[in-house]
């Protein structure tokens, strides 16, 4: 499997996550085996740099220990460089590729991304776009996935559709209006004060501030003249956005969502409950009709290098917010849980990709 110029450690620095709570509370920074024995059709890849996402630290926070099997190494997304393959892969050793670790195969190998050498499997992995930094690419499989899935796999939309897209400034967010720009929709999206001039600037046509008034209640109160195609929440179980939604979204028209929004089970279990009641109960209960699809991100590889042709050109470019040090990886979540994030937060493995002359937002 090894050969050439790579020679592979036997230990690495990782961030395991150890036990349920906070990240602050959950993650330790440990020396783990490097993993020499890869099984058919996986690659070990040496990871430049990971990113970040919400469901990493609601998983933390929510799931108990028997269920998310710790100790683990944290995290799903990456980019790096391929130094091992085990039979036909499709990737060869010094090829710069991107991945990201589904929970199903996270689940079985207890791999992560915020640690020095992944073991991943090949159909998890693209090829790294030539015009992408390091740091772009660490961000793009799980978020970039989710946005595409959750456009064509659940909102089955087409050009020319009318889409709202809730939280168009996160990290799903910010790859949704692109996605659904460069297929000719319109896009309207919600966002802060802040955040609007930005959320612009990634390709909406319109933007709601939700800070003025609840986005849920705004569409209310005041629908666009012509209903929605679809509703992309970004943002997830939104529960009063859904039960609004027949009054600014097509009757056939579809409500995709992310989940949830929350850390907590309970919170989101309510929300859940809330949600559904909506979506089960007849009209004249205070239900609603138009169809709701939960996200169940599945890996795909046709997704993937479909995500990849529209990166590769230039329709659809990974917006980072900011880039920690491998070690400063705790402050990253900090950032990341603070709400004020605008695309993706990235952590550097490789210390020569750390932007010197820059620092992290505040």
């Amino acid at each position: 499997m090894l050969k050439g110029a790579f020679t592979l450690p036997t230990t690495q620095t990782a961030w395991l996550e150890e036990r349920k709570g906070p990240p602050s509370h959950c993650l330790e920074q440990k020396k783990v085996p490097v993993t020499h024995d890869l099984a058919p059709g996986e690659l070990l890849v040496k990871v430049e740099a990971a990113a970040l996402n919400h469901v990493g630290y609601k998983r933390m926070q929510m799931l108990p220990n028997t269920l998310a099997k710790r100790p683990h190494i944290a995290e799903s997304d990456f980019t790096g460089i391929v130094v091992a393959a085990q039979g036909t892969t499709g990737f060869s050793q010094g090829e710069p590729v991107c991945g990201w670790i589904s929970q199903s195969m996270a689940q079985i190998t207890r791999q992560g991304a915020l640690c020095e050498y992944v073991r991943v499997q090949g159909d998890h992995v693209i090829h790294r776009p030539e015009n992408l930094t390091p740091v772009q690419a660490a961000g793009v499989c799980l978020a970039g996935l989710s946005a595409y899935q959750l456009l064509f796999h659940h909102a089955k939309i087409k050009k020319g559709d009318r889409i709202l897209i809730n939280n168009g400034s996160g990290g799903i967010g910010t790859f949704a209006i692109q996605i659904a720009k460069a297929h000719e929709c319109h896009v309207t999206a919600s966002a802060s004060s802040s955040s609007a001039e930005f959320v612009r600037k990634v390709g909406a046509d319109q933007i709601i501030d939700y800070q003025v008034e609840p986005l849920s209640q705004s569409l209310a109160k005041s629908p666009p003249p012509v209903p929605f195609d679809a509703v992309i929440d970004c943002y997830g179980l939104d529960s009063n956005l859904y039960g609004n939604c027949d009054k600014y979204l097509k009757s056939d028209g579809v409500f995709a969502s992310v989940a949830p929004a929350t850390g907590s089970l309970l919170a989101t279990a309510s929300a859940g409950a809330h949600l559904f009641s909506h979506a089960w109960k007849p009209a004249w209960l205070g239900g609603n009709a138009r169809k709701f699809s939960l996200l169940n991100l599945q890996n795909s590889k046709e997704d993937l290098r479909a995500l990849q042709a529209l990166i590769t050109s230039g329709k659809v470019i990974p917006v980072v917010d900011s880039v920690y040090k491998f070690d400063d990886a705790l402050l990253a979540y900090d950032r990341l849980m603070s709400g004020k994030a605008k695309g993706k937060v990235v952590v550097v493995i490789d210390p020569e990709l750390y932007p010197k002359s820059e620092a992290p937002p505040s």
